[in-house]
């Protein structure tokens, strides 16, 4: 076995996601856009919903190892 491959037998990779929701811009706010996305902290989920889905398409919910809404800021 090649060198590196013995180096890192035994070792497990981990990938974490995180998601930053940013707040809509002025276009889309002079455009009238709605903001069709939930971010729910304590579930580290963001529910995505469809505007012109009907009333028995619910909406889409992905979950991820942290969430930063609209009001967080990069530094």
């Amino acid at each position: 076995m090649p060198e590196e491959a013995l180096k890192n037998e035994g070792e497990i990779e981990n990938v974490r996601v995180v998601v930053r929701i940013r707040p809509m811009d002025k276009n889309e706010l002079d455009a009238g856009c709605q903001n069709v996305i939930k971010v729910d902290k304590a579930n580290r989920s963001v529910t995505v919903v469809k505007p012109t889905a009907n009333s028995s398409e619910p909406p889409k919910v992905y979950y991820f190892d942290n969430v930063f809404g609209e009001d967080s800021t990069q530094v």
